[in-house]
């Protein structure tokens, strides 16, 4: 029995992960490893479904690597195949993410298999393999592989496979992303059991850790639009002078308080609903161990552990970067805030020696502004990138590392230097509020208007992006039109980007929505542009992600989140104490309570 896959064969099977080589590899070694791959496993193989179907831009091979339905199906053990379903009865769990109904050739194996649980599960065979004795293979030149060694480590290591992802399954992406905008993006008021299968849905796919993104973004959107709603209903009918200001300043401390509670709650439910462990000492970051409760966990391989802490250990070499990151992107983004005081200052004193148009008034008033919105924006990226540079142990091929990002507490730090440092500035050393509010609304606008013209701009110019050898491809089947397509996608990266996002706009109340209540509403649409291009990035810009469980990530991000709710505390007094309109205030509280107190001791002088 031949088991390379044939092109015919290739179209049925699902999931399919694909191998990417570097270009230098030789013909040998790619036919060893595909030979060790189709070899059955008493002979020390894997005896899974194979095929070198193209090479990548750069000139390396891709390898295909797939299993029948039979053989995902021994490979599962009990738990995995027959646990229940959240949100799903047991008769019914034959539904696949998306299916609206219909039946598939596979639907035995997805009846009891989720996508995201087919790929763990071929993940998991290819990381057994082992260099058998006996063998001997050269890689490169003078690097060899010893007998014994893992296979699929050691390759990702040596950078002999420059790339390992999981290949997208067409119809069911095609399905999950019809369902997700006809639910308005995860934003139509569905029913508790309706948004709980859409999140089991994306869990199925893309694995837990994209689901609990998908899911906190969706009750921070919730939690927003209540507050925003109360903020501007208030901003309309306000309280009395300087009533507002502490109102408000209270309200996102209970709001905040609500929301990170209320997101913990339903986390954990969910979790609970998946299967998965939730814990709070030591949490299971596998990348072999998506959306597999614990017990089917013993079997994978060993993984390090999470440090859920966002600072974690303190190393001299870790030290080092830290000075040498922080030290890079605090100064370049205190110059370009020097350099917009500067610009903003010169604009001021022009402003008010000539007599310009209100159009070009107002170009003149704005731009300063939004070009340093735009510029930190820029900072954050660079700062991001600076990051990757920065770390401790490059991330092998298709592996996922235990902590999220490297550097992820000094990144936090720059990105919100880059966003808040001039607001504190003007507020606390200036006392200028009212340019603070005014700085605020235009660099929310600008962020807002970013991320509609990258929900607008960026589908359309990838479909205008030609890629190499067109003509080739259209004579291809539609499968290895589809491998083409997505090999030459950028690498998908995990969620931190995306947190870092929902951090800055969640800071922006809590620091601001005391003296400037419309924040609110400006960063609930900042965020609902912002999930529009959350899953179209998943679906389309980007390579398919291994699934990840996320209990250590969903708690280290939690942990982040209450840490800036109290320093937000702090903050807004700092911020209440130097608005004119709190002092006024405060000094009007403190002569009434002069006032009834000697008129208090007065009518005790004439009682005695």
């Amino acid at each position: 029995f031949n088991l390379t896959l044939s092109l015919s064969t290739l179209i049925s099977i699902t999931p399919l992960i694909l191998l990417e080589f570097h270009p230098e590899v030789d013909a040998d070694t790619v036919d060893w490893l595909l030979g060790k791959i189709l070899t059955p496993e008493p002979l020390g193989g894997l005896d899974l479904l194979a095929r070198v179907i193209s090479r990548t831009r750069a000139g390396g091979a891709i390898m295909v690597v797939g299993a029948t339905p039979e053989r995902l199906l021994l490979e599962a053990d009990e738990d995995l195949l027959f646990r229940h379903k959240p949100c799903c009865p047991i008769g019914g769990q034959a539904r696949e993410v998306g299916d609206l109904g219909g039946t598939r050739p596979t639907e035995g194996v997805y009846g009891m298999l989720s996508s995201a649980e087919c790929v763990t599960l071929v993940q998991r065979i290819l990381a057994r393999l082992r260099v058998g004795e006996g063998e001997e293979i050269q890689v490169f030149q003078q690097i060899p592989l010893l007998p014994g060694e893992p296979v699929m480590s050691s390759l990702s290591r040596l950078r002999v496979l420059t790339s390992i992802y999981p290949l997208h399954e067409a119809p069911l992406l095609q399905s999950l992303q019809g369902r997700w905008w006809a639910g308005w993006c995860g934003l139509k008021p569905f029913s508790q059991r309706e948004h709980w299968q859409l999140l089991e849905d994306i869990r199925a796919y893309f694995g837990e850790a994209v689901a609990l993104y998908f899911g906190f973004e969706g009750s921070l959107v919730s939690a927003l639009l209540l507050k925003s709603t109360l903020s501007m209903f208030l901003s309309f009918y306000p309280l009395r002078l300087g009533n507002n200001l502490v109102f408000f300043t209270l309200s996102s401390v209970v709001w905040s308080e609500l929301f990170l509670q209320g997101w913990g709650e339903k986390s954990k439910a969910l979790q609970r609903d998946w299967g998965t462990v939730v814990t709070h000492q030591s949490h299971s970051h596998s990348s072999t161990a998506a959306a597999v409760p614990r017990v089917a966990q013993v079997t994978a391989p060993q993984q390090t552990l999470i440090d859920a802490h966002p600072f974690g250990k303190m190393s001299l070499r870790r030290l080092q970067h830290s000075v040498a990151f922080l030290t890079c992107t605090l100064c370049l983004s205190s110059i370009l805030i020097l350099m917009y005081l500067h610009l903003d200052g010169l604009v001021g004193d022009f402003l008010l020696r000539e007599e310009l148009s209100f159009l070009f008034h107002n170009i003149l008033v704005y731009l300063p502004k939004i070009a340093l919105t735009v510029a930190m924006a820029g900072m954050d990226c660079v700062a991001f990138q600076l990051s990757q540079g920065l770390s401790l142990d490059p991330e092998p091929p298709g592996q996922q590392s235990p902590r999220q990002q490297p550097l992820l507490p000094e990144v936090i730090l720059s990105c919100l230097f880059n966003h808040f440092s001039i607001h504190f500035y003007r507020a606390l050393v200036l006392n200028d509020l009212t340019m603070v509010r005014f700085h605020l609304s235009v660099q929310l606008a600008t962020h807002l208007g970013i991320k509609l013209l990258s929900a607008t701009l960026l589908c359309h110019l990838r479909r205008m992006r030609t890629p190499p050898g067109r003509a080739h491809q259209e004579h291809q089947s539609p499968v290895l039109r589809q491998i083409t397509e997505q090999s030459n996608r950028p690498p998908c990266d995990t969620q931190t980007w995306s947190y870092l996002e929902l951090l800055i706009s969640y800071c922006h109340v809590m620091f601001f929505s005391g003296i400037y209540p419309q924040c609110a509403l400006w960063c609930l649409l900042t965020i609902i542009a912002k999930s529009c291009m959350d899953l179209w990035h998943l679906c389309s810009g980007a390579r398919r992600p291994f699934p990840r469980t996320s209990p250590g990530g969903n708690v280290l991000w939690q942990r982040v989140f209450c840490g800036f709710e109290a320093l937000a505390v702090l903050l807004n007094s700092l911020l209440l104490w130097s608005s004119l309109e709190f002092r006024l205030l405060f000094l009007k509280s403190f002569l009434k309570q002069i006032k009834l107190t000697h008129l208090y001791l007065g009518s005790l002088e004439g009682h005695f």
